[in-house]
């Protein structure tokens, strides 16, 4: 008879930590879906601020990326195009020059939409995408 709370209060314990483990896998697996990049989405040509150019001796597009939206609180998608697959090197610079944000992100077409979520002040900042050679640039508003 004396068991009996004891072994109430041993499952109340047990019962409680796997709640906390299984709120905490769920939190987990939420971050790491939000996080994940999703394949390329295809936009109307209409709704492109620039337009991509191609280089006349090689036929190949230039780099080029839009944010959106813009301006950001605190997660901003990119669209690249005319980038290969692979790595490309993603930085946000604020405007005195220093590097806040540094990532290597796998493309793999050369058009897709890149998900960069941060957590920076407030103001103007550039986003650059590099690749080799290939190299774009836009400015970035948080606020």
């Amino acid at each position: 008879m004396k068991d009996g709370p004891r072994i109430y209060v041993i499952y109340s314990l047990i019962w409680f930590k796997m709640k906390k483990f299984v709120l905490l896998f769920l939190t987990f697996s939420g971050i790491c879906t939000v996080c994940a990049q999703k394949p390329a989405e295809i936009l109307p040509s209409d709704s492109l601020q620039k337009t991509a150019t191609s280089d006349s001796l090689s036929g190949k597009e230039k780099p080029l990326i839009r944010l959106f939206p813009n301006p950001a609180v605190n997660k901003v998608k990119i669209e690249i195009k005319g980038f290969d697959p692979g790595f490309v090197q993603v930085q946000i610079i604020s405007n005195t020059g220093t590097v806040l944000r540094d990532d290597q992100r796998l493309v793999f077409s050369g058009n897709e939409i890149i998900t960069l979520m941060f957590s920076i002040e407030p103001g103007l900042y550039f986003l650059t995408v590099k690749q080799n050679k290939k190299q774009a640039r836009a400015k970035l508003v948080i606020q």
